[in-house]
């Protein structure tokens, strides 16, 4: 073949390709056109600025995620619904993933249009590939991990979403959520805000916990990894140091996912002995600390050294305080 037969045919493809952008524009030539872009979006190396170049492109694209909240409010995504978002989701992939676009598309505050299609709560194929497609776009977004696109998530409320999801959701949506999370905690900006409240501190750690008690059952090494960092990098809040001690599972103390017949993986004894060695209880620090009562200063600290000796011993309940039966051995 010549270069000349080469060049006719790319130029063709080229041709083609700005017509299906260009149809994005027409909703009745949107569902062919974004089906066509998705199967080549592997090999269009500048999809993504292409997309966002073009005039009506992303609109188009938005108007497909948008046309399926009355099924997500009613949570009955069929399969057709299902095969339209993907591919706009898809096409937002390419956008969110280039480096020219990706901070770009971020500060459309898109989060917003994504969010309501992580409320989905059954777990049919059609919602969970939708789910995932959201997973994967918001993975995309964070490749850069930059001060700006942690605000976004915050201002967008992500943290809950990816917490339920943790707890509730597939093995891979659960992968993908860890991922994100820990993402999320790892910027300096993000660990600030998800542990500067009681609420939120008591929401993730508690969420973690029940994460842990799931992977004794069902281990993933994928989840654990990403949990046990999640665990770690909380670790480096003070406040959130201190709920950690108190609340860290069992499993995590005593080797549990270091044993021969446990699914784990490589590092998971390094990465123990790295959050165990944080988690070491230490002299307790509170802003109101000084406040206290010296006999019940004594008595907090003799809590947490028999929690030292025992980590089995409850030393608060459900509503964070300390229980009858521990108190009573001081009394």
């Amino acid at each position: 073949m010549s270069d000349s037969e080469v060049n006719i045919g790319e130029l063709a493809e080229a041709e083609y390709i700005c017509g299906w952008i260009l149809d994005l524009c027409s909703k009745e030539d949107r569902p062919l056109a974004m089906l066509e872009l998705c199967e080549r979006r592997r090999i269009i190396v500048n999809l993504g600025p292409m997309l966002w170049q073009s005039f009506g492109a992303v609109a188009g694209l938005l108007q497909e995620v948008i046309d399926v909240y009355p099924a997500v409010s009613a949570n009955s995504l069929d399969d057709q619904q299902s095969q339209r978002v993907f591919a706009a989701l898809s096409l937002f992939l390419s956008m969110a993933k280039h480096p020219d676009t990706g901070v770009l598309l971020m500060r459309t505050h898109v989060f917003y249009y994504l969010m309501p299609l992580l409320r989905l709560t059954q777990k049919t194929r059609p919602i969970e590939h939708v789910r995932l497609s959201v997973l994967i776009i918001i993975c995309g977004l964070l490749k850069k991990n930059t001060t700006e696109i942690i605000c976004y998530t915050m201002a967008a409320e992500l943290i809950p979403q990816l917490l339920r999801q943790l707890e509730h959701g597939s093995s891979i949506s659960k992968t993908l959520s860890s991922f994100i999370l820990y993402r999320i905690l790892d910027n300096a900006v993000g660990l600030k805000f998800a542990t500067r409240r009681l609420s939120r501190r008591t929401h993730l750690i508690h969420t973690l916990g029940r994460v842990i008690h799931q992977q004794t059952l069902e281990p993933d090494p994928r989840i654990l990894q990403h949990v046990l960092h999640i665990y770690t990098r909380l670790a480096d809040n003070p406040e959130s140091l201190e709920m950690i001690q108190l609340h860290l599972p069992m499993q995590l103390r005593n080797g549990f996912f270091c044993m021969d017949n446990v699914l784990s993986y490589d590092t998971v004894k390094s990465d123990l002995q790295t959050l165990n060695e944080k988690v070491a209880i230490k002299p307790i620090k509170c802003k109101y600390w000084m406040a206290f009562a010296p006999e019940f200063k004594q008595l907090i600290l003799d809590l947490l050294q028999r929690k030292q000796e025992n980590p089995s011993v409850q030393l608060i309940d459900a509503h964070g305080q300390f229980t009858p039966r521990q108190v009573s051995f001081f009394v």
